[in-house]
């Protein structure tokens, strides 16, 4: 993964773009299952015994956006003599995709954050697996974020495409991951721990989430097709990614806060914060961080192309040509799994000058934000980071960085 790189002429400018992208992406690090596993497993001997068991046989289910990186974690301390992953489309290798297959593994690709035809048809496909297992098997479900959407087979009494109505209606809205998940469940037959009823009785099940919802609580993580009535283990989640970042930023000598590891409002209320914090922070005259974690809201309006995080991004931007700061600053709202709505970007980077650039290349910043077009115009002027899926999800990291204050 190759960080993206803004070309600017200010070195203080340039070597904030250098400190706030090494920032995010220790935080995507340390929330990567080949990181998170190491941790884990080394506290958990009891369990690794019962999934090491010679007597039972290992089928493997790895669902949501980390599912190809947890598949290749777990295997790596354990056996597995079938596996699944179902996965969002661009997140499984090419070759991997085009021929489906990777040893014992099925690996399928699927629509996020609106189910598509090929999330009921594979969810069918692992379905017929499932209903195969029996006394001789145990199963463990590698959960992560966006399995809403990948794993989906529609209730007695709906189609998909009640399905997908219900899905971008509730995006459009602006409503958070609990209020989207549970009226989901209500049209699902494999969510809110339908899936396990579905399955043998005896048929003994863990579940290992990496967390991308506030408060882990795993109702909510990719919807709860296997809680209740699995053993359930959360792996990693925001607060530990927060953590590593804060540490970072503190060794590169900036004074940090950290403001919330569950915040969960609007983009627009979050770029009015953020505001706020840069004009109280500017009476201190040191290096400062300002650190967010949660999940932005973002209701959809026009048929623009951007997300949460370029949104919030590009009215910091504009909000910003209002005040005065006596230092340089950057700010940045990404995703953590490198997606930021249905864009290739995790999120956007925005300073001082973006909104000139902006006009010189002739937009309307305003008009922009008003059609929910956050991302061509960010493109425009490199305020966009991009680093390809990065295997992980543990939501949406915010970071404010202040050089020292100008004498």
């Amino acid at each position: 993964m190759i960080p993206f790189r803004q070309k600017l002429g200010n070195k203080s400018l340039s070597n904030l773009r250098k400190d706030i992208e090494e920032l995010f992406l220790e935080g995507v690090r340390v929330a990567t299952p080949e990181y998170l596993s190491i941790e884990f497993w080394k506290n958990q001997k009891d369990l690794c015994e019962e999934l090491s068991n010679p007597r039972k046989k290992n089928y493997i289910f790895a669902l949501g956006k980390a599912a190809y990186s947890m598949a290749l974690s777990f295997q790596r301390s354990f056996t597995v003599d079938r596996g699944f992953i179902l996965t969002k489309y661009n997140h499984l290798p090419k070759d991997i995709s085009a021929k489906g297959q990777m040893g014992v593994w099925k690996c399928r690709e699927a629509s996020h954050p609106v189910p598509d035809r090929n999330s009921v048809l594979f969810s069918k496909e692992v379905m017929n697996d499932l209903l195969q297992l029996g006394e001789n098997d145990q199963l463990i479900v590698l959960l992560s974020g966006g399995g809403s959407s990948l794993f989906e087979i529609p209730e007695n009494g709906f189609d998909l495409n009640d399905v997908i109505d219900l899905n971008q209606n509730l995006l459009k809205r602006g409503l958070n991951i609990q209020e989207i998940n549970a009226e989901r469940k209500k049209y699902s037959a494999v969510k809110a721990g339908k899936l396990l009823k579905k399955l043998y009785p005896g048929l003994k099940v863990y579940t290992f989430a990496i967390s991308d919802v506030l408060g882990d609580d795993p109702n909510v993580i990719a919807s709860a097709p296997s809680y209740p009535g699995s053993e359930y283990y959360i792996m990693g989640n925001l607060a530990s990614s927060l953590k590593a970042i804060e540490n970072m930023a503190k060794s590169f000598g900036y004074e940090v806060k950290t403001i919330s590891d569950s915040w969960e409002l609007s983009s627009e209320a979050t770029a009015e914060q953020i505001i706020e914090y840069m004009l109280a922070c500017d009476e201190n005259p040191n290096k400062q961080t300002i650190l967010i974690g949660g999940e932005l809201v973002c209701p959809v309006q026009g048929l623009g192309l951007g997300g949460r995080n370029q949104e919030a991004a590009l009215r910091v931007a504009i909000l910003s040509e209002s005040i005065a700061l006596n230092r340089d600053w950057l700010f940045l709202s990404c995703g953590t799994d490198g997606t930021d709505g249905p864009t290739d970007a995790a999120g956007g980077i925005v300073g001082p000058g973006c909104i000139r650039k902006m006009k010189e290349k002739g937009w309307d910043p305003i008009k922009e934000l008003n059609h929910s077009n956050s991302y061509p115009i960010l493109k425009d002027v490199d305020a966009l980071l991009f680093t390809g899926a990065t295997g992980t999800n543990v939501n949406d990291v915010l970071i404010l960085l202040l050089t020292e204050r100008y004498p």
